[in-house]
């Protein structure tokens, strides 16, 4: 579980709820090409839920293995039936815009119903690119986690950002995974911040982000904030 903040036993529910998942943009696949830098970049998972509505959403990671950073990661979910023959699949972008070496982001892809028959899935990065010149683009942003409870069928962190940056941040991201005892993805949320928000160098942001866990026995989280440099 390195990397994750482990929850505190007292956190651990006896009833495990559901929610109707938000897709992420879609994507055609028929324009998307296997590039080099893919070959380079790990997914794991993807651990499946059916939603009370019958769709079905598919959460993983993926883990960038290279010395540089990259950005631009396309996943790619193949559903499986029983006998491993492919039912459909489906193309969402990663939930983290610069993925720094050695670390890991999110996916989150969701089908609009569970094909009869299903039995696994599968997940590969189909394309992402080298991120140059990323200290002109990206933010330096240092996030601190300050508590964690369970409230009303939610996880919720309480944490602070703080801007490491030589200028002024906006376009503000925060993501909030949390995992089980296996290190698979139970939950997944992602909060946008409104783009008038802007942290100035050295300021600090304090907020709460909450997650409904998808799958029982949630033991860990893990979050990450990003952002860019505002214009002058």
């Amino acid at each position: 579980m390195f990397g994750y903040t482990l929850l505190p036993p007292s956190l651990t529910p006896s009833v495990w709820p559901s929610y109707t998942a938000t897709p992420l943009v879609t994507l055609d696949s028929a324009s998307l090409t296997l590039t080099p830098i893919a070959l380079y970049l790990r997914a794991s998972g993807p651990t499946c839920y059916e939603t009370p509505i019958g769709s079905l959403i598919c959460l993983g990671q993926v883990y960038n293995g290279l010395q540089v950073p990259v950005e631009q990661v396309v996943i790619t979910v193949q559903l499986h039936s029983l006998d491993g023959q492919a039912l459909g699949s489906g193309d969402a972008f990663l939930a983290r815009t610069l993925l720094p070496a050695g670390l890991t982001g999110p996916y989150r892809i969701l089908f609009d119903r569970v094909p009869e028959g299903f039995g696994s899935a599968s997940a590969s990065v189909r394309s992402g690119q080298l991120a140059e010149n990323t200290s002109a683009r990206y933010a330096d942003l240092r996030i601190r986690e300050i508590a964690g409870t369970f409230t009303n069928d939610q996880y919720q962190v309480s944490l602070s950002i703080r801007n490491e940056s030589p200028a002024a941040v906006w376009r503000i991201s925060v993501t909030m995974m949390l995992f089980d005892k296996e290190g698979r993805v139970t939950g997944f949320r992602q909060v946008d911040l409104d783009d008038e928000r802007q942290l100035r160098p050295g300021e600090s942001l304090a907020m709460t982000i909450k997650a409904i866990p998808q799958g029982p026995n949630t033991v860990a989280f893990s979050t990450f904030a990003e952002g860019q440099l505002a214009p002058n």
